[in-house]
């Protein structure tokens, strides 16, 4: 018996051990962290009520207001807040240490779990309180038992939010299952918390507002909630503290990554970066790579490419056996830096690349490609092609999707690869006209190098990286929302203002001692003001006599700013200084009928001013000098209608084209001398524009409209070209759109009839279509007005005193009523970013309406302009300035938006 007594005693001492030891030895070192499943997409940690309330002091606060992710976390703020009256949440919890996991609870949501830990008598009794309160005050109450957890839901107006009191931790959430999920991370000891598994991760220090733990895996499936595909980040995890300023926002820490993945390929010191001087400033992404030991990175590279994309692999094979190529020859020309730029595209459906390697030695690598270059074209019985463009050799490498042979799907979309030298640079691109539009930004120095926004931003990233990924988000939004799903969409569509105002963006990764310093560091966003201001004249200048031109604005040598050319009702010419100070005048005893083209006849950079009247041409310097034997007539006694500066590859030979009124051409060098084949080119018709000039390939297109609706394309000796002349047989609109591409058969151009066809052909006289487009009456006017910079167009369509602003497909864009018996002038600016006006000048009331694409009044009223405006975008004050003319005044006027 005494033996029985012993071992029940034992037994009933090893059960209440055991008893005690689960209940209290095993929980023991219980954390908030203890509750957070390691399936979390990321973690925050902070004192989040004393947090949220710093952070709404910040311009970042728009952006959470508006964002549908965050809502969850707002609403179960203030659910809790108004259990226990306004403000008694926040106040009794304010300090309270709180970690925040963010799940992916559906194909396209995304909801958090709330763990705070009750440290004070407040917070206790607090919690206590709050059942006997919800049942008083409308709210439905019921608990139900989950693993032997008593888990509670409140409910009111719809909304139920989950929670759980477990010993001196508090745990909430609007998805009942992620309760349910913290409850077995400390049930079963075979399912390991976000910490135990990614042990890697330390603390962060806090030295931030708030700190953040990613799950990388989880996160990409996160952002598929967001985006039609998940991400891959090639990366584990990783933690950062968020930084906050007034004008940035900033996660720095470490991350880690698996050495099978890209980001694990770069473990060599990070070199600097440089070549922002030939990034130009409508790139809309650039993934920058860098290497002090570029070679160390090469091996790695070349084996990840080639077991990850088996096509690339085949492709590097063919390369080696057709044309003795080897990619690794091509990563021996590298030196520190590697960029892929995406720019922004003004036309849908088409993407502009930029492939940037900076070289060892430029002569070497264009021997390289040279004799790459011909190798191919002897393999292939073609010729080597190269043109000149501006004092630079344009060449051809005839190999397609050359880039991602290199850095694989990253750098997908070279269908054709142009290239040219710029310094220490190679620079490629998929569009020969984007390159041309590159050494042209690169010589006005419109490039991320000499942008103050730029610069600034540069001086908040990390200057160093192995791998960076730069956005400008307004120039990258299209391509962004184009990848959402349609849900969201819509809601960025809603909100595009708040989310367009986070301006620029950096992803920064660089190695150290077996993982990455990173950055994330975004310009925060300026707060709107609720109402636009009215807008009035900053200055301007009243003459004697009516102004009859627009305000040309023309470049000058003398300085970076711009002088300012207009004529008044006597005939005479005014040359303005920025300041309008009038520097000369001149009668020229006629309108002018032409633009007003910067011409620098001397090649010594200095600028002469070209433009006609009906009986002369003149040619005038800044100083009202004219050029020896200007002003010139045409040698017949011919009414000039049109004139045109052609500059075939911007080498400064220029060529006149004018037009008289009977529609015979005329081509002269910049002396009018006529040339041979157009001493007159005779058409039977008169032309609705001047003859214009595109180079496709090496292939020179002369283009002409004619009255009669005839489209006329030639060659530089005035031959028609195949094709030509095509006969549309209705009334054209006076402009035209033309979508320049690599070839004649890629290019098109598009002609709308003044009763609605749209019609777009290849510049080999194939018809692309041909749209007949809503007409509400008889009476119904169309017009295409091409943007400022010929890149895209609008169509404009008029019954009576309504106007309809349609998009280049034919879709209502706004309409807009004007009580004006008087013609309305039709201007279209694309200064991209979503920096796109459409302007409307009612000459009869002489009021101008300067209008956003979604038809608002941006000025906040009507200004004064009788005549059409010249408007200039400063990117670095980001505002705009508009210059206008009515009656005897020129006036400046300056907004943003």
């Amino acid at each position: 018996m005494k033996k029985v007594l012993i071992i029940i005693s034992i037994l009933l001492l090893a059960g209440a051990g055991y008893f005690t030891y689960d209940k209290w030895v095993k929980h023991a070192n219980l954390t908030t962290w203890s509750f957070v499943p390691s399936d979390a997409s990321l973690v925050l940690e902070g004192k989040v009520i004393k947090d949220l309330q710093t952070l709404q002091g910040y311009p970042a606060w728009s952006i959470i207001e508006e964002s549908t992710g965050f809502d969850n976390f707002r609403k179960g703020l203030s659910f809790l807040d108004s259990i226990n009256g306004e403000g008694g949440f926040r106040a009794v919890f304010e300090r309270a240490p709180v970690l925040a996991s963010v799940h992916k609870v559906s194909s396209s949501d995304l909801d958090f779990l709330f763990i705070v830990e009750l440290q004070n008598i407040s917070q206790n009794t607090f919690a206590n309180a709050v059942i006997g309160r919800l049942q008083k005050s409308g709210y439905r109450f019921r608990t139900r038992n989950y693993n032997d957890f008593k888990i509670s839901e409140i409910s009111k107006d719809g909304k139920t939010l989950t929670f759980i009191f477990y010993k001196n931790f508090f745990l909430a959430s609007f998805t009942p299952y992620l309760i349910e999920d913290a409850i077995r991370v400390i049930s079963d000891s075979e399912l390991p918390a976000f910490r135990e598994k990614f042990n890697k991760l330390n603390d962060t220090g806090a030295q931030g507002l708030a700190s953040c733990y990613v799950n990388y895996e989880k996160a990409g499936a996160l952002l598929g909630a967001f985006a039609t595909s998940d991400v891959d980040f090639s990366m584990t995890a990783g933690n950062y503290e968020l930084m906050l300023d007034s004008s940035f926002l900033q996660f720095s820490g470490f991350s880690y990554a698996p050495e099978n993945g890209w980001i694990g390929t770069h473990t060599e010191q990070p070199a600097t970066f440089d070549m922002a001087e030939v990034i130009p400033e409508n790139t809309a992404y650039l993934m920058h790579i860098t290497s002090t030991e570029m070679s160390g990175w090469k091996e790695k590279q070349i084996s990840y490419v080639q077991s990850q994309y088996p096509g690339i692999k085949k492709l590097q094979d063919s390369l080696r056996s057709q044309y003795d190529f080897n990619v690794d020859q091509v990563f021996d020309l590298v030196d520190e830096e590697i960029g892929i730029a995406t720019l922004e595209s003004p036309r849908a459906g088409t993407q502009q690349k930029l492939m940037i390697l900076e070289v060892k030695n430029t002569q070497e690598s264009l021997n390289f490609f040279s004799q790459l270059t011909q190798r191919i074209a002897l393999s292939r019985g073609d010729s080597v092609y190269s043109e000149s463009y501006s004092d630079n050799e344009i060449r051809f490498l005839a190999i397609r999707d050359f880039p991602s042979t290199l850095l694989g799907d990253m750098a997908a979309g070279f269908d054709q690869c142009f290239y040219i030298n710029y310094r220490n640079y190679l620079i490629f691109s998929n569009d020969l006209l984007e390159l041309k539009n590159l050494i042209a930004s690169v010589q006005n120095e419109d490039t991320w190098g000499k942008s103050i926004q730029m610069n600034n931003f540069f001086g908040r990233a990390n200057n160093a990286a192995n791998v960076s990924l730069f956005v400008n988000v307004p120039r990258a939004w299209n391509n962004i929302t184009t990848s959402l799903k349609p849900e969201w969409q819509e809601h960025f569509k809603e909100n595009t203002n708040t989310y367009r105002s986070i301006e620029l963006a950096a992803f920064q990764f660089s190695y150290l001692d077996g993982r990455y310093f990173t950055n994330y560091t975004f310009t925060q966003p300026t707060r709107r003001k609720s109402s636009i201001p009215k807008t009035s004249a900053d200055n301007g200048v009243r003459f004697v006599s009516a102004i009859k031109t627009k305000p040309f604005l023309v470049r000058t040598h003398a300085h970076k700013d711009f002088d300012i050319i207009l004529q008044d009702s006597t005939n005479t010419v005014y040359y303005l200084d920025p300041n309008q100070n009038a520097l000369w005048s001149e009668n020229v005893e006629g309108r002018i009928i032409s633009d007003i083209y910067a011409i620098d006849y001397y090649k010594n950079g200095k600028i002469q001013y070209l433009f006609a009247t009906a009986s002369k041409v003149f040619m005038i310097d800044r100083t009202g000098t004219s050029i020896p034997g200007y002003p010139k007539t045409l040698p017949s006694s011919s009414k000039i209608e049109h004139l045109n500066l052609i500059d075939y590859d911007r080498s400064r030979n220029y060529r006149l084209a004018i037009t008289d009124t009977d529609g015979n051409i005329y081509l002269t060098d910049k002396d009018m001398k006529l040339l041979t084949g157009w001493n007159p080119r005779k058409m039977n018709r008169g032309a609705i524009g001047p003859m214009d000039h595109a180079r496709l390939g090496r292939k020179d297109v002369m283009i002409s409209l004619q009255q009669n609706g005839v489209i006329n394309l030639m060659n530089r000796r005035g031959e028609f070209m195949n094709g030509f002349p095509f006969e549309t047989r209705q009334s054209l609109s006076k402009n035209y759109f033309l979508r320049q591409s690599n070839s004649l058969s890629n290019s098109s151009l598009t002609v709308i009839s003044e009763g609605g066809e749209l019609t777009e052909i290849t510049l080999e006289g194939g018809v692309v279509k041909r749209d007949q487009l809503i007409k509400t009456s008889a009476d119904t006017q169309f017009r295409l007005i091409p943007d400022t910079g010929s890149d895209s167009f609008i169509i404009i369509r008029n019954e009576g005193n309504t106007y309809e602003v349609l998009d280049d497909t034919g879709n209502l864009l706004f309409s807009k009523d004007y009580l004006s018996e008087g013609p309305i002038l039709v201007q279209y600016y694309q200064f991209g970013a979503g920096k796109d006006l459409v302007i409307f000048t009612d000459q009869q009331n002489k009021a101008l309406y300067i209008y956003d694409k979604s038809g608002n009044l941006i000025t906040g009223n009507p200004l004064n302009s009788e005549h059409e405006v010249s408007l200039i975008y400063s990117s670095a004050k980001k505002e705009f300035q508009v210059f206008t003319t009515w009656e005897e005044n020129l006036e400046l006027y300056t907004f943003s938006y």
